[in-house]
């Protein structure tokens, strides 16, 4: 059977992975200071203390996707006539018949995003970074499950390329 794959660069999840402790720590910082300076100016404190929370919770997520790239042999995603399988969403091959579409954003970068016609599609299980990506692209009207291509040997091209070889229905025009 004819299946693309695409896996990770060990050395480019290495400093996503070191880019988002980084991160993390600076979250956490803020956080601290937040707490500090709140007894000195109450918003400015909080503000801060916000910020490094939600900072450290982004953090977290990504460093689930890191993690779970780190500790698989097995290609992030493959693309095949069975459908698309991207191992941070789905167990199994999500048949082309239960996506709803695979449409593009514009949001200081082109990425992808799989929509499924059954949002309680059995097959789904994402790990940390997919929910929270999921949950915020709804906060700004974009929905679906987000195709993380950052620290692999893919890109969004050679991803969208795949898809159109077996669905071509599936993506919007460029």
């Amino acid at each position: 059977m004819d299946t693309i794959s695409f896996g990770s660069s060990s050395g480019k999840l290495q400093l996503l992975g070191l880019y988002w402790l980084v991160q993390l720590a600076i979250g956490v910082s803020a956080c601290f200071a937040g707490l500090y300076f709140s007894s000195q100016n109450t918003i400015f404190g909080l503000v801060l203390a916000g910020t490094g929370v939600i900072l450290a919770l982004v953090s977290v997520g990504f460093l689930s996707d890191v993690w779970f790239r780190m500790n698989s042999n097995l290609p992030t995603i493959e693309v095949s006539a069975d459908g698309f399988l991207d191992r941070r969403l789905s167990r199994e091959p999500i048949p082309w018949d239960e996506i709803a579409g695979i449409p593009y954003y514009w949001y200081r970068q082109r990425s992808l995003a799989v929509i499924l016609k059954d949002s309680a599609n059995p097959r789904i299980s994402p790990i940390l970074a997919l929910r929270l990506m999921e949950r915020y692209g709804k906060m700004l009207d974009m929905p679906g499950y987000t195709v993380i291509v950052k620290g692999s040997d893919a890109t969004i091209e050679t991803v969208e390329a795949a898809i159109r070889r077996f669905a071509p229905e599936l993506v919007r025009p460029a």
